[in-house]
């Protein structure tokens, strides 16, 4: 009995010991600094919700800010904490069909604290304005990127695009949904349009390749309208977070941005927001698109600031346009992720779950961790050199 006994407290111990380790998926950031949030909610009073039919609705937007501080939180944030596993597990099947698995997801950790103080070691610190994707975007879904940001001493400013994503936040405990008509829309033109073309067209084909960079142009209507869109919804993100940064209010972030240092960022329709952001905006300094076509303005413009383009192998034909458009871009740096899809760009492709074949086709079949790392040093080493004017890594940007 009294060998049983110390046995079951041995166990006790031991399941107490594991429960209070730290459970992530999730990267360790390799900066020094430790990584706030803040949620805010806005809304664009001059210009009207064109996607509902709602008289008098205003564009409102939810924006996530992560940001460097000197200081740990008391408990760091959980992953996913502002949705809900039914919300969650109604929209987003594709990971897993059984909500288990998002009510898993939330009880792991991340690397983040709320509401802890702005870091005090410099004045203030560059800004990076990100998008999310089409439909599939979440703010959270990118945490591994975000944080690492952070943590190297970027605020960056994570803006949900309603209607176009699959849910957004309200201020009021609301959540706004995609609208379903606009998804298949864009779906069915999108697949209109790689049905027309080869796969692995012939590339010195000067004609077959402008082809190709028309159709993606004319038949793909929604997201070129989404882009202009969401273009719109950054520059009155930043409109209002320049004003009352001005302010120097008495808050632990604002007064902390150096609209002097701006760059932008975003995955799959949020990257080719982040190059018609360069394009337009004066603000912007540098600018990076993980994984999309350039939709927008540039095709047919010039472009003379740093832009980066990191690619994946899923549409080999946005390869071969991007070639095109970005050609009068300068500087400008395009890589290629080996062994990687759509979504190596995200959280999801290291998702604690088995990589089945249905995952597979989303992030590929390279090493998954391996390439967040990778993809997570791109990015610091572009954004210090242009926006801090640090010297390029050795080998992973060879020439300036």
């Amino acid at each position: 009995m009294e060998k049983k006994l110390h046995f079951l407290i041995f166990i006790l111990l031991l399941n107490s010991g594991v429960a209070g380790q730290f459970r992530t998926f999730l990267p360790k950031p390799t900066g020094e600094y430790f990584a706030g949030t803040e949620n805010l909610f806005l809304t664009d009073n001059s210009r009207k919700e064109k996607l509902t039919l709602k008289w008098g609705d205003k564009r409102m937007l939810q924006v996530k800010i992560w940001y460097p501080s000197d200081v740990k939180g008391e408990t760091e944030n959980l992953y996913l904490k502002d949705y809900s596993s039914k919300t969650l597990w109604d929209n987003y099947r594709v990971f897993n069909d059984d909500i288990s698995f998002f009510d898993s997801l939330k009880s792991y950790k991340t690397f983040s604290y709320e509401n802890i103080p702005v870091s005090k070691k410099q004045a203030n610190f560059p800004i990076i304005f990100f998008s999310p994707g089409f439909y599939f975007g979440l703010d959270d879904f990118y945490t591994a990127l975000m944080e690492n940001l952070a943590s190297h001493g970027y605020i960056v400013v994570s803006i949900t695009h309603p209607y176009d994503q699959v849910i957004t936040n309200t201020a009021e405990g609301k959540i706004l949904k995609i609208k379903k008509y606009r998804m298949f829309k864009a779906y069915l033109q999108w697949k209109m349009v790689e049905f027309m073309h080869k796969k692995n067209p012939d590339t010195t084909n000067v004609r077959q390749t402008r082809r190709i960079l028309k159709a993606y142009l004319r038949g793909m209507k929604v997201f070129d309208r989404s882009v202009n869109l969401w273009t719109k919804d950054v520059q009155f993100v930043m409109d209002t977070l320049e004003k009352i940064n001005d302010l120097s209010v008495n808050d632990r972030l604002y007064g902390k941005m150096d609209f002097s240092r701006v760059g932008s960022l975003g995955q799959s329709v949020g990257g080719a927001v982040a190059g018609q952001l360069c394009y337009l905006d004066r603000r912007m300094k540098a600018g990076v698109n993980l994984d999309c076509f350039q939709f927008g303005d540039l095709y047919s413009h010039e472009m003379k600031k740093p832009f980066m383009l990191l690619q994946s192998e899923s549409y080999p034909l946005w390869r071969i346009a991007n070639k095109i458009i970005y050609a009068r871009t300068n500087p400008f740096y395009t890589f290629n992720i080996k062994n990687a899809r759509h979504f190596i760009f995200s959280d999801c492709s290291i998702f604690p779950v088995k990589i089945n074949e249905k995952m597979k086709s989303l992030v590929g079949e390279g090493d998954n961790n391996e390439n967040v790392k990778l993809i997570n040093e791109y990015l610091i080493d572009f954004y210090n050199h242009y926006l801090n004017q640090v010297p390029f890594k050795s080998g992973l940007f060879q020439t300036d």
